[in-house]
């Protein structure tokens, strides 16, 4: 019988979301008594359009961001000289801001996909700006470190988290060049606010130049508001029988995700217990919504074991956003649903309902600002490739997926990458931390990755470099002056970084796409610590220049070249995890940055505390030499433990 048509309805919003006769719920060992139907959320790009808005608002908000939290060296002498405090201890105070900046970053993503991104990025907004306000009126050190520093930088990681990540759900095919201009805006607001604030601060003081930049985060609230929530699909497989449930058995390989569906009543099959922290499941024990569709569409009825035939329907529910879903959205949604090789999978009907508020009558002034709420099915953190911000299209996964079906809808892709929920989860409206923010804590923090020795050489090696990585910028400009440089020209070699760096981020990135990232990150690491150490061999003024250049364009690499590392070494379905235990060693590095080389500074003078940051650097690209090799000899030694496994269990 050939499949009966997609089904598109255009009704107002219901607030159930699922059948509640299509839901058999029944308590397991994998979300502590929630029940186990199977459903994926996944976004749909929209490749431009207001896209484009959104990265702009990225730039603005990163320019912003970055431009006030490694620019501190501008305003060090000032502060130091208004507060009394020593210029070796003062710098502390943004080390902490820029370890929270990055150790918070785990907690940043769960309330992402707890609140969305917009939320998350205003509400860092108002934290920042607060705390900088408080800190103009701050007359000792340690109100500084708590003010400037530790709420300041929770502030800078909502923040950052948010501007960063939206950018890749707003595009497919256009993804790295969006991600490259966004990303941009980091060097460029380092280039231009180091000067400014070092300007800024000679006419009026420190004190002005914070309130300067709390204004300038109030800004942020105002360009965050561009994040509007995306059109999403909700994917959902239901039991025809209701005896029967579609479960997950956590652990099990793609090809035991095929027989997933059992009867409760009869066989009462419970998952296996499951590794929990902070009391949810990671990511990696739930299968992707391509899984759960192959699983619901492509069980063979002759299958061996208790009664496996296919009985279970797909649902896909589009969720529109609060504003409702314009023509050229409902377009595209009946494009891909028509073209999608899922239909043609199932041999059965595929019901597709688009939720639609019908319009509401407002003003000029409302139309211009339409406020949509987050649309709170979305868990945009569940994503294998949300931190992946390379080219897609090297990707095996979304190489596949254009392989496996004749029309490029992306929808495929968008399937393979995106990890099941339960529909508890995706039900749940109350809470902070609800199992959409502990899910996501638990994926970030999972220590398996902590059991290989490439990856204990990948954390080493972040710690090592972000020790030495903020000396130049934080001290660069305090050197060089108490060296006999012109102050003129000292307020400049920071932005000469800032600048150096926005090209380094795009001409490494682009050098990746064609050569191994790890060896040119060990070479870029190198060449980056190795001239800090001949910094101080000159102090000529064109020599100094040099060195900014040289510094600014090969360490732009920590940033550009991180996710296709970790994909190189572990996969695309690690990043997740490896970027999240991999920002608390940087934060950790950053912490003892400047302070370490401010009390050598003391002992030994300048010269010293830059060799010891160069150093630091240089071994932290060293340190990486050989993890690819470390990388495959534990992919081969998994390999053949898995193979001993399955011939003792098929003797």
């Amino acid at each position: 019988m050939p499949p009966k048509p997609i089904l598109i309805k255009n009704e107002p919003r219901k607030s159930m979301l699922f059948t509640p006769s299509r839901i058999v719920s029944r308590p397991d060992n994998l979300e502590g008594g929630e029940e186990t139907e199977i459903a994926a959320q996944i976004s749909v790009p929209e490749e431009g359009g207001w896209g484009w808005v959104v990265v702009a608002a990225s730039f603005s908000i990163i320019f912003i961001l970055d431009g006030v939290a490694f620019t501190f060296g501008s305003i060090l002498n000032d502060m130091s000289s208004d507060l009394n405090i020593s210029v070796s201890t003062l710098p502390l105070v943004n080390s902490i801001a820029v370890a929270i900046y990055f150790m918070m970053g785990p907690l940043a993503s769960a309330f992402i996909n707890r609140f969305g991104f917009r939320a998350c990025a205003m509400s860092g907004s108002i934290i920042s700006s607060f705390s900088l306000l408080t800190s103009y009126f701050s007359t000792n050190f340690t109100s500084l470190c708590v003010f400037y520093g530790f709420f300041a930088g929770f502030g800078y990681c909502l923040i950052n988290m948010s501007a960063s990540l939206v950018v890749g759900f707003y595009f497919e095919k256009l993804r790295s060049i969006a991600l490259a201009i966004s990303t941009t805006g980091s060097s460029l607001g380092v280039m231009v606010l180091s000067s400014a604030n070092a300007h800024l601060s000679k006419l009026a003081g420190w004190r002005a130049t914070t309130l300067f930049h709390s204004g300038l985060f109030g800004l942020i609230f105002f360009l965050g508001m561009a994040f509007q929530p995306l059109l999403s699909l909700t994917v959902v497989t239901t039991s025809e029988d209701p005896t029967r449930t579609v479960t997950y058995l956590p652990n099990l390989s793609a090809a035991a995700l095929k027989s997933t569906v059992s009867r409760t009543k009869t066989e009462g099959i419970m998952p296996t217990t499951t590794e929990r922290l902070f009391g949810a499941a990671s990511n990696s024990n739930f299968p992707t919504a391509a899984a759960v569709v192959d699983d619901t569409v492509s069980t063979p009825a002759s299958q061996a074991g208790p009664s496996t035939a296919t009985v279970s329907k797909i649902t896909l529910t589009a969720n529109a956003p609060q504003g409702g879903i314009s023509p050229r959205q409902l377009k595209q949604v009946q494009s891909i649903m028509s073209k999608t090789s899922v239909q043609d999978k199932a041999k059965k009907a595929i019901e597709v309902t688009v939720n639609v508020e019908p319009p509401k009558k407002t003003s000029f002034w409302g139309r211009l600002f339409r406020w949509e709420e987050h649309v709170p099915q979305s868990r945009p953190m569940y994503r294998d490739d949300v931190f992946y911000d390379g080219k897609l299209q090297k990707l095996p996964a979304y190489q596949k997926s254009m392989v496996d079906t004749t029309d490029k809808t992306g929808l495929e892709y968008q399937l393979a990458v995106s990890r099941a929920a339960t529909a508890v989860d995706l039900r749940e409206r109350r809470g902070v931390f609800t199992t959409a923010a502990r899910r996501v804590l638990a994926t970030m923090m999972d220590p398996k990755l902590l059991r290989k020795t490439s990856f204990w050489c990948l954390c080493t090696a972040g710690f090592l470099i972000y020790v030495g990585f903020l000396v130049p910028y934080v001290f660069i400009q305090t050197r060089n002056e108490d060296a006999g440089i012109h102050p003129k020209h000292c307020t400049l070699f920071v932005s000469v970084m800032g600048l150096s760096n926005a090209f380094g981020r795009l001409i490494i990135g682009t050098l990746a796409l064609r050569i191994e990232p790890v060896y040119l990150f060990v070479t870029s690491m190198i060449i980056a610590g190795t001239s800090t150490i001949c910094s101080t061999f000159s102090y000529d003024l064109y020599y100094q220049y040099s060195y900014c250049v040289l510094y600014g364009f090969f360490i732009s690499c920590m940033a550009s070249l991180r996710s296709l590392i970790i994909v190189s070494l572990y996969g695309l379905d690690n990043l997740t995890n490896a970027t999240g235990i991999l920002l608390l060693f940087q934060g950790l590095g950053s912490f003892f940055s400047a302070p370490v080389a401010g009390f050598i500074k003391d002992l030994f003078g300048f010269s010293v505390a830059f060799y010891e940051a160069g150093c630091f650097i240089a071994l932290g690209g060293l340190i990486l030499l050989p993890i690819k090799k470390l990388s495959v000899r534990e992919i081969q030694n998994e390999t053949n433990d898995s193979q001993r496994q399955g011939t003792k269990s098929v003797k």
